[in-house]
């Protein structure tokens, strides 16, 4: 079956579990949260023991055939979660997963996480079978129209309380992202508490406050061909204690990005019907097109591969400094050639 990420804390609350649970998408808050209710909720049913399987190229589906079938030392029941990332189970895994499914461990419970899965990948028997036996939360970022409510709801479960155009600028300055919205809120919560109403001064004072080494700036940056500017400000970010996670998907959102609107613009489509349909907000018009006229599609592409490497290397499942190589990226992106 499949629910909806509103829906998962009141299936949680009133069902038993199911034996296995796959969160999907490409909207990180929504992963992560309703990742992190599942383990909460399994670790107050007794499932103390949590073990984790990061998948990559050199991955051994037999270990989690062994890991099922081993007795806990420590715990009665345990939470078996497998981080797929970009990767999705071969012919061993799919085995592997189906057997397990036919037949779980009653003292295990299986989560896994994985990124976006198209349509084909939806057809395969590995995940046509958990979603017979098992949960799907699908978790996709949300329609620009949506975001201000989701924005409403978060203030009111934080204990506050925003005018309108409060929360126009909040959604404005997100574009959508959910994680810099639930960051900001958090930020307005410290700065104003929850005995006033937020106004639209209030806000554009904290974004000032953070302006500096603020992530979307960064990322405008570099498409800007500012290269100097782009290697201080990620200096700043790292200095500041900012999660390379969200640096790197606020990079991989635009290089996705750029990745269609040059190969539109290839094409022969307009700039201005690619902006339309790409829905790509006016004020961030004129930076777009110039950095899509700095490389050709195939570039980046290129680019984009980078950025699975470095996600590989912050889930720990690829050696290298998280660090240096969004340095690399990031001034490669800005028109330095290395």
């Amino acid at each position: 079956m499949r629910i909806k990420p509103a829906q998962f804390l009141n299936h949680l609350q009133k069902q038993t579990y199911a034996p296995v649970y796959l969160i999907t998408g490409e909207e990180p808050l929504q992963l992560m949260e309703c990742s992190d209710l599942l383990r909460q909720s399994a670790r107050q049913q007794g499932f103390s023991e949590r073990i984790i399987m990061v998948v990559d190229t050199s991955f051994d589906w037999k270990s989690v055939e062994q890991e099922a079938n081993s007795l806990s030392l420590f715990a009665t029941r345990r939470l078996l979660e497998i981080q797929l990332g970009s990767k999705t189970p071969n012919d061993a895994g799919t085995k592997v997963l189906t057997a397990y499914l036919n037949n779980p461990p009653p003292d295990t419970l299986l989560l896994m996480t994985a990124d976006k899965l198209d349509s084909q990948k939806q057809k395969t028997k590995w995940f046509t079978t958990i979603e017979e036996k098992g949960v799907i939360v699908p978790v996709f970022p949300l329609e620009l129209a949506e975001l201000p409510a989701w924005i409403q709801h978060r203030l009111h479960v934080q204990g506050l309380k925003a005018t309108p155009d409060a929360i126009q600028m909040i959604a404005e300055r997100s574009e959508g992202h959910l994680l810099a919205c639930a960051q900001e809120i958090e930020k307005l919560k410290l700065l104003y508490g929850t005995t006033q109403t937020i106004d639209i001064e209030q806000v554009m004072d904290a974004v000032a406050d953070s302006a500096r080494f603020e992530i979307f700036d960064w990322v405008d940056t570099l498409l800007n061909g500012e290269t100097a500017r782009c290697v201080r400000q990620l200096q700043g970010l790292k200095a500041e204690g900012y999660d390379p996670v969200l640096i790197l998907w606020a990079l991989t959102k635009d290089i996705r990005l750029l990745c269609q609107v040059t190969y539109a613009l290839q094409s022969g489509q307009r700039a201005d019907q690619v902006f339309r349909n790409l829905r790509i907000w006016q004020q961030r018009q004129a930076i777009i097109q110039k950095a899509a006229k700095r490389y050709p599609p195939t570039k980046w592409q290129t680019f984009l591969q980078q950025t699975v490497i470095i996600d590989r290397m912050i889930k720990g499942a690829a050696s290298g400094n998280v660090w240096d190589e969004l340095l690399r990226l990031s001034v490669q992106i800005s028109g330095v050639k290395l």
